[in-house]
């Protein structure tokens, strides 16, 4: 897969995000991000390079620290998506018959959910937590991939060689694994960096509302809080939040479109 130069940008920046997240796991740095480190509403200075919020706390800590939970949940929850989608997918058109119509008609039904009302069930079925985001999100986002999946299995499905391998006694699940994922290799890793993009949202949605991460800062929350200070004049801490989530998204579509585009 051969990316163009913004792609490769965007590549670069998640691998910057991911840095920054893997450093704070680790205890490197922006561990100060639960105690006060100066007066509440501070702009942003020296002092504090993002400002700091009601409490006193350092955004700029708050912000490297939520950005764990976001790629925690973005490629848990599209991995997953990715993982469930291709599986029934690539199994029914494989079967075909009333196994294919019995999923396709689930994968329909379900898809006729709205998105929002699905992760909310999810979300209060299971408590809130990193864990239910990621579950959340790939249980609810898998029916593209499944699409996607059932129509290469319906091709391969009359194809001589499966018919062959089939003959030699080879299951779905083997066919699965080395016919079908090949061939849909480019298309589940699009999907794969696209779903990213998506968890990522549906992660700070969900902290908006309250079901992410309670032990964690997380950019929803931070957006939550910082909804009603703007009416005063305190512009930082919604800046703090909703910029590298904004850089995120942007560089896991950038990613996507780059690595969709065939060279010329």
């Amino acid at each position: 897969m051969r990316l163009m130069l913004g792609g490769r940008l965007a590549l670069l920046g998640l691998g910057g995000f991911a840095v920054l997240a893997s450093g704070a796991a680790a205890g490197l740095w922006a561990q100060a991000w639960d105690v006060p480190v100066g007066r509440p509403y501070m702009s942003p200075g020296t002092a504090a390079w993002l400002g700091t919020d009601a409490l006193g706390y350092d955004l700029f800590a708050q912000v490297v620290q939520g950005a764990r939970v976001s790629l925690v949940a973005g490629v848990g929850g599209a991995a997953g998506a990715v993982a469930v989608g291709g599986l029934l997918g690539a199994w029914a058109g494989l079967r075909g018959g009333w196994t294919d119509r019995l999923l396709s008609g689930a994968t329909d039904a379900f898809a006729a959910v709205p998105p929002v009302v699905a992760l909310l069930a999810m979300a209060l079925a299971l408590g809130p937590g990193v864990a239910t985001v990621v579950v959340a999100i790939a249980v609810t986002q898998w029916t593209g991939v499944f699409r996607a999946a059932r129509a290469e299995g319906q091709r391969l499905r009359v194809a001589d060689y499966y018919r062959a391998a089939e003959a030699m006694g080879a299951g779905a699940l083997h066919q699965i694994g080395w016919h079908v994922v090949p061939a849909l290799r480019p298309v589940l890793l699009s999907a794969l960096v696209v779903l990213f993009a998506h968890a990522v949202k549906v992660e700070a949605l969900l902290a908006y509302l309250g079901a992410s991460a309670p032990e964690l800062p997380s950019w929803g929350k931070l957006l939550a809080r910082s909804g009603s200070e703007l009416a005063r004049g305190v512009w930082w801490p919604t800046v703090a939040a909703s910029a590298p989530l904004a850089l995120l998204v942007l560089c896991a579509q950038v990613l996507a479109d780059s690595s969709a585009r065939r060279p010329e």
